[in-house]
């Protein structure tokens, strides 16, 4: 399956044109001026996203119009899922603060938090940023690294500013009922109270210099998860698959975020690629839903709560959470997302139901042994970046560029210009952190896949991928490529292979539903490509 591909607007050949302008000139000219020249980029670059966004509105799936308030809510989780999140604890705060003021207990002016006091927060770490990294903008890193713009940035650091005056102003004995009581939650039986006695010992008096004793910065992050968590379990928060009608993305008790004003919100930090990546999950997603509907298998809205609400149970009882598993391990852009993928893979479950037997699962496990088993995989990696190496921010016509580079040495190293490792010595499109440097040395498959920035959210949209091209079936020894990654181009080289340790028996309860959750995936990976081959995109 190729990713689907829309005809993008005259602007962006500007944007390219204006940025090869400037990296032409750019050893010449000023600071200043390249500087200049980055701002025109970048306010064409939002031009272009504007540009996008327009296509929200008018996307069909085999002739199916697709509602455009839906699309949009799907865009906000898919390239702002976090900014959703941190939506969360803000109306926490506003819950609390309402309370605290009507109480009498807290004064307005209490609560006000300027530009400039997040700014002073700020400080230090933009100033560790600008010594590690002479020369990089600071913004354009959190704008590639976080999906904000500087705006919308300050505003999340101004609202962990509120969130700590809120739920814990001055010494643990002043903090709200509601704290207190987070925190007895979170810690075992009768361990609550002698936990926050010890917290109000450990703030009385004062220290050395006569200042009045805090808490290390340590157990402050540890209450905060506490109330956060507490806040979740006590609250009612729903999403687009709690059954939310399509304008809007986010209901927490009694407040409410609109989608538009969420997209408006999340927009911001956008950039085109990652526009164009919401789109294409949407557009695959609906592609699938709509065959599964046809084979009269897509599950209800109450059949997925109780199918989901089962499975995560074991899991949120640890702190490996389905949202950790998902976010972390699978690469999901948040948990909404997760979810509705899920949704789609647990009714195909019930399409091939029949085939979920030892017999097939036996097989699956001996031809995926080495990735159940600790298998590993030695593999040096040639990577043609389309995003800068020093900010991470995605290059205009960044992956079309790539690949020109990457076929450039691809063709040399046919040649014999230079061997695969003189090539390696030379390679300087590495991340600024990236201390392997291409030679990524001995790596089960899961880890392979973080090092080329795959994981099973993209191997969908990709129809392919290269981590476990390369962890089963790569002759060891050859050189391969060019092959596409998510935002790149490779070459690669596996050197060798590690055996599995040992061998998976189905018949053992664990592993057989370690192998059956991957036998699934496997299986709906290869029916959706067919399925997405088949559909006609608009």
């Amino acid at each position: 399956m190729q990713p689907i591909r829309m005809s993008r607007a005259p602007l962006l050949a500007v944007v390219v044109a204006l940025a090869a302008t400037g990296f032409s000139f750019a050893q010449e000219a000023t600071p200043e001026q390249v500087k200049a020249v980055q701002k025109q980029v970048d306010q064409l670059t939002d031009r272009l996203v504007e540009e996008r966004t327009k296509l929200l509105s008018d996307l069909r799936v085999n002739g199916v119009h697709l509602d455009p308030r839906e699309v949009m809510r799907e865009a906000v989780y898919l390239t702002g899922g976090k900014l959703v999140e941190a939506k969360v604890a803000t109306f926490f705060i506003l819950e609390e603060v309402k309370k605290q003021l009507q109480s009498g207990v807290r004064k307005p002016e209490e609560f006000e938090v300027s530009e400039q006091d997040v700014l002073d927060q700020l400080a230090p770490m933009r100033a560790e940023f600008e010594t590690k990294n002479p020369g990089v903008d600071f913004w354009e890193v959190v704008r590639s690294q976080y999906g904000l713009s500087r705006e919308t940035f300050l505003d999340q650091r101004k609202e962990a500013i509120l969130f700590d005056r809120v739920f814990f102003p001055g010494a643990p004995k002043d903090w709200p009922d509601i704290t207190k009581e987070a925190i007895k939650a979170q810690t075992q039986s009768d361990q609550g109270p002698r936990f926050l006695e010890q917290l109000e010992k450990a703030t009385e008096g004062t220290d050395d210099k006569g200042n009045a004793k805090k808490l290390p910065d340590f157990w402050i992050n540890m209450m905060r998860t506490f109330v956060q968590k507490g806040l979740r379990s006590w609250s009612d928060i729903r999403y687009a698959s709690h059954g939310l009608p399509a304008e809007t993305v986010l209901k927490v008790n009694d407040l409410t975020w609109s989608t538009q004003d969420a997209f408006d919100f999340v927009k911001k930090g956008l950039f085109v690629q990652d526009l164009e990546r919401a789109i294409q999950e949407v557009c695959v997603r609906e592609a699938l839903r709509q065959e599964l509907a046809k084979n009269s298998v897509l599950i209800s809205d109450e059949e997925f709560q109780r199918r989901y609400d089962e499975y995560r149970q074991p899991y949120d009882s640890t702190p490996f959470t389905v949202e950790v598993i998902a976010t972390r391990f699978k690469g999901y852009p948040c948990l909404e997302a997760f979810r509705a993928r899920w949704r789609l893979i647990t009714s195909y479950a019930d399409l091939i139901k029949d085939e979920i037997n030892d017999e097939n699962l036996q097989q699956h496990a001996d031809k995926r042994q080495a990735f159940f088993a600790d298998g590993q995989v030695d593999v040096t990696l040639l990577p043609f970046q389309a995003r800068s190496p020093r900010t991470g921010a995605w290059e205009p016509d960044g992956l079309a560029q790539a690949k020109v580079r990457c076929d450039a040495a691809f063709e040399r190293l046919e040649k014999k210009e230079l061997t695969f490792d003189q090539m390696l010595d030379k390679h300087v499109e590495f991340f600024a952190n990236d201390e392997k440097r291409g030679r990524l040395g001995m790596l089960p498959l899961n880890q392979l896949r973080q090092q080329l920035r795959e994981s099973e959210f993209t191997q969908l949209l990709d129809g392919f991928s290269l981590a476990e091209f390369l962890f089963f079936e790569a002759e060891v020894g050859k050189t391969i490529g060019p092959i596409q990654g998510p935002d790149g181009w490779f070459i690669a080289r596996v050197n060798s292979r590690t055996p599995p340790h040992r061998k998976i028996d189905v018949k053992v309860q664990r592993e057989r539903d370690l192998v059956r959750e991957d036998y699934i995936t496997c299986r709906f990976l290869d029916w959706a490509r067919g399925v997405i081959g088949k559909a006609k995109f608009e």
